[in-house]
């Protein structure tokens, strides 16, 4: 599946405690750079439900608030796979 970029016309969220999300964003980041082991992260073919999952963890949402944002399914499937 070929999948597009969503257009940047999304309404603005204001994060009450930007610091830690950034924070949080920055060392996800790092964390995939060192699995991609060397490779651009723009190369790295990833699982979408799994990065979503990974986004939610590292900005500690609860699981209440995960299966909130990512569905019962999603959430469900990552929790599972995550614990491999």
């Amino acid at each position: 599946m070929d999948v597009q970029f969503l257009t940047r016309k999304a309404t603005k969220v204001v994060m009450p405690d930007r610091a830690f999300a950034l924070a949080n964003l920055s060392v996800l980041r790092q964390e995939w750079e060192q699995a991609a082991d060397g490779d651009s992260l723009i190369n790295v073919p990833a699982s979408v439900g799994l990065l979503l999952f990974d986004v939610t963890t590292r900005l500690g949402l609860t699981q209440e608030e995960q299966t909130q944002v990512l569905g019962d399914q999603l959430f469900r499937e990552a929790l599972v796979k995550s614990q491999l």
